[in-house]
């Protein structure tokens, strides 16, 4: 018989994946409008970049919070966690710098020019995410070891 995993809250857990898949709604919204039809220019403009951030950073805190749920109460963060909840963190502020790089002047396309995003923007978009997943893999609550009675 396969172990179950003792839910602390319930009703959380369903309110967090709600909050979650609205986030990549809005992600997907502000990404790729044209798929929504949506979409009424080539260019990425400041409302795109401000809808998508808004759903990633939905998924990042939705996701921590559902992953502290899943972290036996009363237990304390090991190095290895703390750090990955940094890494989560660090990885969505380089996706944000990255994905509005033209929209803030820092991109190879910066304003008054069609701003949209190029290949550096878009290198620094995966880097970012795999910081993201990164972050969340290495928060991710452990099993306990169980060692043998010596003996």
């Amino acid at each position: 018989m396969a172990p179950t995993i003792g839910l602390r809250h319930p009703r959380w857990y369903i309110l967090f994946l709600l909050i979650d898949f609205a986030g990549l709604f809005l992600f997907f919204l502000g990404f790729q409008p044209g798929f929504f039809g949506l979409d009424r220019s080539h260019v990425m403009g400041y409302l795109q970049a401000i809808v998508f951030l808004i759903g990633l950073g939905l998924i990042v805190i939705c996701t921590y919070a559902i992953q502290s749920l899943l972290r036996p109460s009363g237990q304390p963060l090991t190095i290895r966690e703390d750090i990955g909840i940094r890494l989560s963190a660090t990885g969505y502020v380089l996706f944000a710098v990255s994905a509005a790089a033209d929209l803030i002047g820092l991109g190879s396309h910066p304003l008054p020019g069609a701003p949209y995003v190029g290949t550096l923007q878009s290198i620094g978009l995966l880097i970012s995410t795999a910081i993201i997943l990164l972050g969340f893999i290495m928060y991710h609550p452990r099993k306990a070891k169980i060692h043998p009675p010596a003996g």
